[in-house]
């Protein structure tokens, strides 16, 4: 019998493993819940959080293409986040088209960007950066999107990283993940060969777009509305 009982103190420190596991586990998870509870949000901002996922829930977003890679049609949108007119048209026109073509897998919308408001480069390559660092956890929409929604005053500078960090907040990024991509080199080059293709195919504001096959030639769309999205509907059509 003593031998019995020897063997089984010898296990005790095994079968406390597994509860001592779940303890740690549950701290842990409590801990991450105190962390998200502090970030809270004005009002402004829950209802724009509201409204960007309302539109983008369930669309897959892969770097900064949104919608089915196999989608039939593709739109390029070059835009910079500071300028108004392009958000005029990300906040009029092409949630329509989102929610009818996106979803309903004939296209795929990817954002391209070209500096026209921003005031300088660095704060440019700075705002651009941070979405497409985004896009590693396949929500560079949703930042470009939250930012479009919460865009500050012309020409005022107001992109830094206080700001670029609250979007990021918003957009429920892995804040300690997305500041580590925005490190990465490669960035800069990739935002000045966007910048290169706008220019070749004489785009010279913001907004504009390219539209065509996907994989094949793509085409300036003109004379599109920034509200009304009939231009760029008869264009996807007639694609199809």
């Amino acid at each position: 019998m003593q031998g019995f009982r020897e063997d089984k103190l010898s296990f005790l420190p095994l079968l406390l493993v597994p509860p001592l596991i779940a303890l740690v586990v549950l701290v842990a998870s409590n801990e991450s819940l105190l962390v998200a509870e502090r970030v809270s949000f004005s009002g402004t901002e829950a209802r724009a959080i509201r409204r960007t996922e309302s539109l983008l829930a369930g669309l897959p977003q892969r770097g900064a293409a949104l919608g089915d890679p196999d989608a039939p049609v593709t739109l390029q949108f070059f835009g910079d986040l500071q300028c108004v007119q392009s958000r005029q048209v990300m906040l009029g026109a092409l949630p329509f088209l989102i929610r009818h073509w996106v979803r309903g897998g004939e296209l795929r919308i990817v954002y391209r960007s070209t500096k026209s408001d921003t005031p300088d480069w660095s704060e440019f390559r700075g705002q651009q950066i941070a979405a497409l660092a985004a896009g590693r956890e396949r929500k560079t929409w949703t930042f470009v999107d939250l930012f479009y929604r919460e865009q500050g005053p012309e020409f005022t500078r107001y992109a830094d990283d206080g700001f670029l960090e609250r979007i990021a907040e918003q957009a429920r990024l892995d804040l300690r993940r997305w500041t580590s991509e925005r490190e990465v080199e490669g960035w800069a080059a990739k935002i000045e060969s966007e910048d290169v293709l706008a220019r070749e195919h004489g785009l010279r504001s913001t907004p504009s777009f390219l539209i065509g096959p996907t994989g094949g030639r793509a085409r300036p769309l003109l004379h599109f509305s920034l509200e009304e999205p009939r231009v760029f509907d008869e264009a996807i059509r007639g694609l199809l």
